[in-house]
């Protein structure tokens, strides 16, 4: 026989050959072929909770394989931080991290993740509205009232946040930065007991998520000030902060982390499917209600909003630290 190979042979060859080239995008399609664990670095209950809750209900239809939220709260979210990024990186486990994760803590913190290093963004989830609100004991009727009373007064005007350091402590400093007025900042030990000493009067401001003291303002116990997000406001009437000082804004925001050396695979996968999640009418409404506005993106533009948000923060905490007033 003078041919290298006979007919029948080289047959066999290439039909090999062609499922060989046919099986790797069909493995690739076959991501998740099991269990994912989406770890949510905060306590259960709250907004972004239920919004990591309906994302994994709505992700287990989709995938027909189940997604599993794991609170592991702690040390300001570093505790879940911290498990995801020492996690295999197979797609299956994955970090709902808040702008306090990503963003504060490596600026305020001692912390021993990294964002750049451990992590890469699969997409935004959503932006948080947040505002300004002042006690009702305090007499302060708006964000203009606010400023001149503090220029009035620097260093006398009180506002509240969940702790030293923490993002709602930042937008204070902030607000101070941009204005040309001194607060006094009072920390607190978590939101709901700066939200009691602000219904109580001990404090004359705070900053916080909006749906979180909406009862209160219906009630007449706090007065709104000013949305300071670009979230869409759900307070029909009160101001944006950004019409009386241009450049304040202060989004809290949420997003999908994988560790680093997460396949583009899983990570496009995931994208996809996260803005089909966001997109969904349904999906959006009920996000809506909790104060949570859907961010549906790209891979590049999470990570173009993420490389923004730690340019503006740094510099604010930059500010802080020249005061004295970062521990």
């Amino acid at each position: 026989m003078s041919e290298w190979m006979s007919r029948p042979a080289r047959r066999t060859v290439l039909q090999a050959l062609a499922g060989t080239a046919l099986s790797a995008p069909a493995f690739a399609q076959a991501y998740p072929a099991r269990p994912v664990t989406l770890v949510a670095p905060m306590a259960a209950g709250g907004s972004t909770d239920y919004a990591a809750r309906l994302l994994a209900q709505r992700l287990t239809e989709a995938f027909g394989v189940p997604m599993v939220v794991e609170n592991r709260p702690g040390a300001t979210g570093s505790i879940g931080a911290n498990y995801v990024a020492r996690a295999n990186p197979d797609g299956y486990t994955l970090l709902l991290g808040n702008s306090s994760v990503v963003v504060v803590n490596p600026l305020t913190s001692q912390v021993t993740y990294d964002m750049a290093r451990d992590f890469r963004p699969v997409g935004m989830l959503a932006t948080v509205e947040t505002i300004l609100v002042a006690s009702r004991k305090s007499g302060i009727r708006s964000l203009p009232d606010l400023i001149a009373r503090a220029k009035a007064s620097p260093g006398r005007l009180s506002y509240g946040s969940n702790g030293q350091g923490s993002a709602f402590h930042l937008a204070g400093e902030f607000l101070s930065l941009t204005a040309e007025i001194e607060l006094l900042h009072v920390p607190y030990r978590g939101a709901s007991e700066a939200e009691a000493a602000l219904l109580s009067g001990d404090i004359d401001a705070a900053i916080t998520n909006t749906v979180s003291v909406i009862p209160h303002i219906r009630e007449g116990l706090v007065t709104p000030l000013a949305i300071i997000s670009t979230a869409e406001p759900s307070l029909p009437g009160v101001p944006r902060g950004s019409s009386v000082l241009p450049g304040y804004v202060v989004d809290t925001w949420v997003g999908l982390y994988a560790p680093r050396a997460t396949q583009d695979g899983p990570v496009q996968r995931l994208n996809e499917a996260l803005n089909t999640f966001l997109r969904a009418p349904a999906n959006a409404e009920a996000m809506r209600a909790r104060g949570l506005e859907p961010a549906p993106g790209t891979v590049e533009e999470a990570i173009r909003f993420q490389d923004a948000e730690r340019a503006k923060w740094a510099r604010v905490v930059d500010f802080v630290r020249a005061g004295g007033r970062l521990n």
